[in-house]
């Protein structure tokens, strides 16, 4: 993950101590969620971050890219069927250190919820939330357009590429999508091959081989 070289600053409302708590008015909590979707997005475009743990820690990946289980949250200290190494920062947006306040995981997911209800993410695993969720900044069509874009641009068009060349290639170094999580890579590019724009090559385990663009 690219880090920027300032850090964000967060609005004035992050440091009232109720926005932490959930409000038991409706109108006022639809309202605290709000801010709470606004302040994930910008947090997460600001700083490259393309996965939160269910506790609201940047999700890192490295080797596969593949988004290992926040045990943290639950005590389960037994992984998925596959190994998901990644590793996971110690700050999460979700605790203000300053005013000592921070939101129950209960509160939490339903500002999850709330994102994926509103398409600005989406569960990494539907059957299982204690994988966290891929931050939609850009959606997925905006990110399918961008990288064919790229591909234009750069006079691709017609050739395979690889995964890690369209995510930490030399070409990409400076794009917007450069470090993007495999997962959420591989959920930009099927939906560039539903629009026609590529090509998903795969090996006879069914993994992604290459991309023909």
């Amino acid at each position: 993950m690219v880090k920027p070289s300032k850090e964000y600053k967060f609005p004035s409302i992050y440091d009232f101590p109720p926005f932490f708590t959930k409000q038991p008015n409706s109108k006022t909590y639809e309202t605290q969620l709000s801010h709470w979707v606004r302040l994930i997005m910008e947090y997460c475009q600001f700083n490259k971050i393309w996965a939160l743990s269910p506790t609201g820690q940047p999700i890192s990946s490295v080797e596969k890219d593949e988004i290992i289980e926040d045990t943290t949250a639950t005590g389960d200290s037994e992984g998925d069927e596959e190994t998901r190494a990644s590793a996971i920062t110690n700050t999460t947006i979700f605790k203000n250190e300053k005013i000592d306040r921070s939101l129950s995981p209960e509160f939490i997911s339903e500002i999850y919820d709330k994102l994926v209800s509103e398409n600005k993410a989406d569960w990494v695993d539907s059957k299982n939330h204690r994988f966290g969720i891929l931050v939609y900044w850009h959606s997925l069509e905006e990110w399918s357009d961008l990288i064919s874009e790229f591909i234009e641009n750069t006079g691709q068009e017609g050739s395979v590429l690889t995964l890690y060349e369209l995510r930490k290639g030399d070409l990409t170094m400076n794009q917007e999508f450069y470090g993007m999580n495999e997962v959420l890579m591989v959920k930009v590019l099927e939906q560039m091959q539903k629009r026609g724009k590529c090509q998903l090559l795969k090996d006879e385990d069914g993994e992604i081989a290459g991309v023909k663009v």
